[in-house]
């Protein structure tokens, strides 16, 4: 999220410049990181149940008694988990392009 910060600085320069408050500013890059890390937490559980699915195939085939469990609570505490990591990771990056100055962030290149 930090380089995603420093490659969209004009970006944040003109919304601020046309009225966008730093709490607007913030609340974009929050939502961004929450949105990435939400997509990477599914995509994990998916692999993850898929692997569990695969591993269970395989073992019952050699002839042992290993069902295929997978439980809503561990689907909840992996979201839960990747949502807090959004939110922790991405709140400094957040904070630091709202609070960029308007005039310095239009002329960076």
């Amino acid at each position: 999220m930090l380089i995603s910060v420093n490659q969209r600085i004009q970006e944040v320069g003109l919304r601020k410049a046309i009225g966008a408050k730093n709490s607007n500013i913030m609340l974009q890059f929050l939502v961004e990181s929450i949105f990435v890390t939400l997509l990477g937490g599914v995509i994990g559980i998916l692999l993850g149940v898929l692997t569990a699915l695969l591993a269970a195939v395989i073992i019952q085939k050699l002839g042992y008694h290993w069902p295929f469990i997978v439980t809503l609570s561990s689907i909840i505490l992996a979201v839960a988990i990747s949502s807090f990591i959004g939110v922790f990771f991405g709140l400094y990056p957040a904070r630091k392009a709202a609070k960029l100055n308007v005039v310095e962030a239009l002329r960076y290149e």
